[in-house]
């Protein structure tokens, strides 16, 4: 049986986006379509049978600390392409260079692409005006040439997963060809919150949640302001790290006594299961798995379109709004007043969630993958 080679540029360590390759080796290998994963490095904890990576966690310690890390991924890239030239597909994460999809593209392998965001293009429309609008610099890396590195990766790629539809229509409006694209979700991990609580919350006053980097890329002014304006008798907590634009810009709004601010918890679980609402008016997202693990614990995601992912579903299982202030003001009201709303569609959000586990997801993908390649883990 053929398998399948993924590429990942970072380290592993089980969280955040090295967390979703390794759900999708994990759970591949399991349902009989052999797969292995190649990074860099890991951290201690994560080793299976079908990983290989350069360096282990003791080795990774002194390298970084005396290397480039762009440089050790690069290294990773060759030692992928020496394994696997020979291999006749390979699925390449983003982050890694032109080199080794030209590399793979030049053997005839089919590559697989994973966007874990949305085309750099559009991403820098998005961003370059929310920044415009704050009369602040813009923050992020997205430049014209790093845009033209990545339309020369999507030309090359053969499939190309799009984890929302919101990355989907930016692709599409960019000019990738609709056959290459494979709509598809991200998910979320049972295992990663034991303690998930199934009861219904018994707040005296509604709480909101956010979960994420506080930054303008994530709509927290937008958040901030509605909050103000709706006038809430409950309260927003914010669980994340702080970025400095946010800090110059809204700052004064932290000093507010209904207004939380955690910077870092290994427990996020536990502000899941005490949440009313998940607050998210994110402006560009790939799949925002905050989203999905929200909705596992029953919290009622209110949120933008991006913030929306693949899983909600507008009054079925939470809100979508629109980035417009007003919208926002009158939906936070609208859920702080309305127990019974909060309620339904809580239930709603949790059986959602339900069909969005790292499992099934891994299943779907592979439904979508042998649909587009039907040789891939085709018995010899």
């Amino acid at each position: 049986m053929s398998r399948l080679p993924i590429l990942f540029s970072y380290n592993l360590d089980g969280i955040g986006n090295s967390s979703i390759p390794l759900a999708f080796c994990r759970y591949w290998n399991e349902q009989g379509k052999s797969s292995v994963l190649y990074a860099p490095s890991m951290s201690g904890g994560v080793s299976f049978s079908w990983m290989r990576t350069l360096l282990g966690p003791l080795s990774k310690k002194l390298v970084y600390r005396l290397g480039d890390t762009g440089t050790i991924a690069r290294m990773a890239e060759k030692y992928c392409y020496k394994k696997e030239a020979k291999s006749e597909y390979v699925y390449l994460w983003a982050g890694l260079s032109l080199d080794v999809f030209e590399d793979f593209h030049q053997l005839g392998a089919k590559i697989i692409a994973e966007r874990i965001n949305c085309h750099q293009a559009t991403a820098k429309s998005i961003l370059d005006k929310a920044h415009a609008e704050l009369g602040v610099p813009a923050d992020h890396a997205i430049t014209s040439e790093s845009i033209g590195l990545e339309e020369k990766k999507l030309a090359m790629a053969d499939g190309i997963f799009c984890p929302s539809p919101m990355v989907f229509k930016s692709m599409v409006e960019n000019g990738v060809p609709n056959h290459k694209l494979l709509p598809t979700s991200y998910g979320w991990s049972p295992q990663r919150f034991p303690n998930l609580n199934s009861e219904p919350r018994k707040n005296s006053k509604p709480k909101f949640l956010f979960v994420g980097t506080l930054c303008i890329r994530k709509g927290v002014p937008l958040l901030l302001q509605a909050w103000e304006e709706a006038e809430i008798d409950g309260e927003l907590i914010f669980c994340g790290t702080m970025d400095m634009n946010i800090k110059q810009t809204c700052g004064e709004y932290f000093q507010r006594d209904d207004i939380v601010h955690i910077p870092f918890t290994e427990n996020i679980g536990d502000y899941y299961n005490t949440a009313d609402v998940f607050v998210f008016p994110s402006l560009e997202e790939g799949g925002p798995m905050v989203t999905y693990e929200a909705m596992a614990h029953g919290v009622v995601p209110l949120v933008s379109e991006m913030g929306a992912g693949a899983i909600v579903q507008d009054q079925k299982n939470g809100l979508i709004l629109s980035h417009d202030k007003d919208a926002w003001v009158s939906a936070l009201r609208t859920v702080s007043e309305n127990c019974s709303q909060r309620i339904k569609l809580g239930r709603s959000a949790r059986l959602r969630a339900q069909n969005y586990t790292w499992e099934k997801v891994a299943a779907q993908r592979a439904e979508l993958l042998k649909s587009r390649f039907p040789s891939l883990w085709k018995e010899a």
